[in-house]
């Protein structure tokens, strides 16, 4: 997948892990969190996620200062420190959505999508029609992330069995030496993480039933500086 690229240049200066993009419109940036996870957002904060973010942020008049950290630091920052306003590209959950009577985070527009499936070995493809026959399997996921509603909910209740990792990189590693059936993970990520492991590239695939397919948002701090940024964000597309 690439999501829609900038109609207009962007100014960015990256300096250890930070990504600042700025603009003479504002001289303090919002600051957002974010993980490492490209091609949507690399270890440096930049990608096709970001560029989409600060591209809409920017036709508003807002300038964002952007950091890369491990995904469930990422989270609590956006949620519970007033000096981080919100975390991208989130999956959106009506649980947390504080518009819909959770408490996390208020969500922002879909600025683009996640395909997501199950990759597996070449050799030992899962067949599988309802969420009912992943149960016979072995499923690797990563600690933290959403995956798909209903495959959740049968996760939670134990009705699928799964293995924890803390990347898809791991996961990938796993599938390949036979230590699961299979792992959950975005088409697009799989693909540019199997372009640097080329080892493993010969023996994976992604299986051709999708599991599901995600916007991306930006999860603003539940607060009244989050709403205002996130109707501002929304307003600018």
């Amino acid at each position: 997948m690439t999501l829609g690229k900038k109609a207009r240049s962007l100014a960015a200066t990256i300096l250890c892990g930070t990504s600042l993009l700025a603009s003479p419109a504002l001289a303090e940036p919002v600051q957002l969190t974010t993980l490492e996870w490209p091609p949507y957002v690399n270890a440096d904060g930049s990608g096709t996620s970001t560029d989409r973010v600060v591209e809409i942020l920017q036709s508003a008049g807002i300038t964002a200062s952007v950091r890369v950290f491990p995904w469930n630091r990422a989270v609590n920052l956006a949620a519970k420190d007033p000096a981080w306003l919100g975390v991208y590209p989130e999956y959106y959950s009506e649980a947390d959505d504080a518009d819909k009577g959770g408490e996390r985070c208020i969500y922002s527009k879909s600025f683009g999508t996640s395909p997501v499936g199950f990759v597996q070995r070449t050799d030992a493809p899962i067949t599988w029609a309802d969420h009912a026959d992943l149960a016979e399997y072995s499923i690797g996921v990563v600690a933290g992330y959403l995956n798909e509603t209903r495959f959740d909910a049968m996760v939670a209740s134990g009705e699928i069995k799964t293995q924890e990792v803390a990347s898809d990189d791991a996961n990938l590693k796993k599938v390949s030496a036979g230590r699961i059936d299979a792992a959950v993970i975005d088409r697009e990520v799989m693909a540019h993480l199997l372009s640097s492991m080329p080892e493993l590239a010969s023996q994976l695939e992604f299986n051709a039933v999708p599991l599901a397919e995600h916007g991306l948002h930006i999860c603003f701090e539940n607060s009244e500086a989050g709403r205002s940024l996130r109707d501002q964000f929304d307003a600018a597309f």
